[in-house]
């Protein structure tokens, strides 16, 4: 191979972890070039990470050209070679090429983009030889071909640009559609996974009795409920005229699909697009007829008049299969060319448990409902073009040009002084969402970070609350992102999501019991979280007769929230004086300590709170005589804890205000002295 003559076009290529990018390989090659015409990338990595390369493939594809190989990894020079075949230097014009690397053990696949040019050599033209030919120039001949490329070229471009603009207005004018509530259709798209092919489950339904466009019958049973259905039922809760319809067929590539759908327009404002599983299993098809078979899908449904979100192939149940990856990654790219919206699948169904499959690939109907009542947060907040984004000590406020929230007719914005949220609407106001009895609201985000912990910052007036809250429409759960972390004998014990639940009077907080917001003193086992990244529904309704001022929802990290600040702190035998233990929850063998409600020794509880101006807020509860006591310190008033045993007949709230009031009265009087 060393004594052979190539003619060689070269380029640096960053093999930085995940990077994704075009390359600059300049010049042109020949259709006489044959065995000569080769590509040379030398390796560079400007991040110096470890990462060990084991595979490479060149996709070629031009008017005439489709072709892909395996191309020469050289580890030791640090470069990687390919040299056009005999067939592939027959194809004049101008190619447009991918470079795919794989990384051990699946750690990275990167992708680069890169074309060149194959001029047609004279030789090779069937040309008439006339005088005319012979006259022109060689100079003028060459102008001329180049002419014929660069217009075929601008050609492909423009109607690129065709499809972009048309993308950006039918997927912007469907979500204007779903936001007025007018009849909305959403059509999903796809194989099996959208067909809902499920035949183990002991709920399994018989087949779809209703053929595709072109006639052809549905043979395979399915689940007890498919992602479309799914998705249409979370979707009726805010917007009563939208719907959705199912283009899956089991087994369908995008060569297969195009024909089984053909000739109808279904008249969708929105089309969700799910293929690639079998493609990447089918030996008959390259990933090259992969990319054009689904150009034809998406230009046809653009043409049709309906906006695009793509959904790569989800995570399958043994979760080894590499080549999904890359028909995967391929959609990745597919939607950054029509610029058009993507989710990750994989991303959306991590962490969720075996038994929502119903084999190694396919869903049962638990299954297909956790995904399509996850995709609902696609449609609401501000969609999918614009979701919110929330990390621990974010918050969503309430209102919807910011958060996104939905509402229904139950709810109404307020405004006042007492509102603890910022002056945007009204100067010197604060702003609320007051859900009457029957309100509900919607807040869908994206959550950054696993183990996210929520909660609804709200005030009931009425002191009574009856609130239920629910996770992505009910739906079952994923698992948690890191297992031990709820793992404890801690009395604050989570194993797994919670999907709903009901907040009621008992749980407001009990130093100031019209309130209910993140905290370590609401119980424990009705606190919720989002386990995994992605995308997420919150419903929150009042099912109490009076109302409530809902003023946002705040996010914390749930395990640092529930075990890190309001740890059971274990003290021991304790002596001292309890005004100088700081805010906590504690678990001590009382030897007559300073300030306690009871003398003598005991083991006792004590929960202490901190307000404004170092006022103290004390619960005690004896575990001898199982006698609680609530006391209130105000150093500005007093240097004593007043105590008093808990009442049952009143709430300790009503106690401690008429405690600051008649403090606030000897105030007022040792003042007119």
């Amino acid at each position: 191979m060393s004594d052979n003559v190539f003619k060689d076009l070269e380029t640096p290529l960053d093999v930085s972890a995940h990077n994704i990018g075009s390359l600059d390989l300049r010049g042109t090659y020949s259709t006489q070039d044959i065995g000569t015409a080769r590509m040379i990338f030398k390796l560079v990595n400007h991040e110096d990470l470890q990462l060990d390369l084991v595979e490479a493939y060149i996709f070629l594809t031009s008017e005439t050209l489709k072709s892909e190989a395996r191309a020469e990894l050289d580890k030791e020079n640090g470069q990687i070679t390919y040299i056009l075949s005999d067939e592939e230097i027959k194809h004049a014009g101008r190619v447009y090429a991918e470079l795919y690397l794989r990384y051990i053990d699946g750690q990275a696949l990167s992708v680069h983009k890169f074309h060149f040019k194959i001029e047609r050599a004279l030789i090779d033209q069937d040309l008439e030889i006339v005088d005319l030919v012979y006259s022109d120039t060689f100079e003028n001949v060459i102008e001329q071909h180049q002419k014929n490329f660069e217009e075929i070229e601008a050609e492909m471009y423009a109607q690129l640009a065709k499809y972009r603009n048309l993308q950006l207005e039918l997927i912007s004018s469907g979500f204007e559609k779903l936001r007025k509530g007018e009849q909305t259709k959403i059509l999903a798209y796809g194989d099996s996974l959208t067909y809902g092919y499920d035949i183990y489950s002991a709920d399994k339904r018989p087949a779809d009795t209703k053929p595709t466009s072109n006639g052809t019958k549905h043979t395979r049973e399915r689940a007890s409920v498919t992602y479309p259905e799914a998705l249409e039922s979370a979707l009726k809760q805010v917007y009563s005229n939208v719907s959705t319809q199912n283009w899956g067929y089991s087994g369908d590539t995008v060569t297969s699909s195009f024909a089984k759908w053909d000739g109808t327009n279904p008249g969708a404002d929105i089309t969700l697009f799910m293929l690639g599983h079998n493609d990447s299993k089918n030996a008959q098809e390259s990933i090259s007829d992969f990319i054009s078979g689904y150009k034809k899908i998406i230009e046809r449904a653009l043409s049709w008049g309906s906006g695009v979100i793509f959904l790569t192939p989800p995570k399958q149940k043994n979760a080894v299969d590499f080549t999904v990856d890359v028909y995967s990654q391929a959609v990745i790219q597919l939607a950054k060319e029509y610029q058009a919206p993507v989710v990750d699948m994989a991303e959306l169904t991590e962490g969720i448990p075996a038994s929502f499959y119903s084999d190694s690939v396919h869903f049962n109907g638990r299954g297909y409902d956790f995904i399509g009542k996850k995709l609902a947060a696609l449609f609401l907040n501000k969609t999918i073009l614009n979701i919110s984004k929330v990390k621990a000590h974010d918050a969503l406020n309430v209102v919807k040009e910011t958060s996104g929230i939905q509402f229904n007719e139950n709810c109404t914005m307020s405004v006042s002084e007492y509102f603890p949220t910022e002056d945007a609407t009204e100067t010197g106001k604060g702003v609320a969402l007051v859900l009457k009895n029957g309100g509900k609201v919607y807040f869908s985000f994206y959550a950054e970070e696993a183990n996210l912990l929520y909660l609804p910052s709200l005030y009931a007036g009425s002191k009574t609350l009856n609130l239920k809250v629910e996770m992505n429409f009910s739906a079952e759960t994923a698992n948690n992102a890191i297992s031990y972390a709820f793992g404890t004998t801690n009395a604050r014990i989570m194993n797994k999501p919670l999907k709903s639940v009901t907040y009621t009077t008992a749980d407001l907080n009990w130093y100031s019991s019209a309130a209910l917001f993140i905290d370590g003193r609401i119980n424990a086992s009705k606190l919720m979280y989002a386990p995994r990244r992605g995308y997420y529904t919150v419903g929150i309704e009042n099912l109490d007769m009076y109302a409530v001022n809902l003023f946002g929802l705040e996010f914390r990290n749930a395990h640092a929230a529930i075990f890190s600040n309001n740890a059971l702190y274990t003290l021991g035998t304790f002596a001292g004086d309890i005004l100088t233990l700081a805010a906590g929850n504690y678990e001590l063998y009382s030897d007559n300590a300073v300030n306690m409600p009871f003398d003598g020794k005991a083991l006792a509880t004590l929960e202490i709170y901190v307000g404004g101006s170092n006022r103290k807020l004390f619960r005690v509860t004896n575990l001898s005589t199982r006698i609680s006591y609530e006391g209130t310190y105000n150093p500005t008033s007093s240097s004593q804890v007043f105590w008093r045993e808990s009442i049952t007949n009143i709430g300790f709230s009503a106690l401690q205000e008429q405690i600051y009031i008649l403090q606030d009265k000897i105030e007022g009087l040792e003042g007119l002295e």
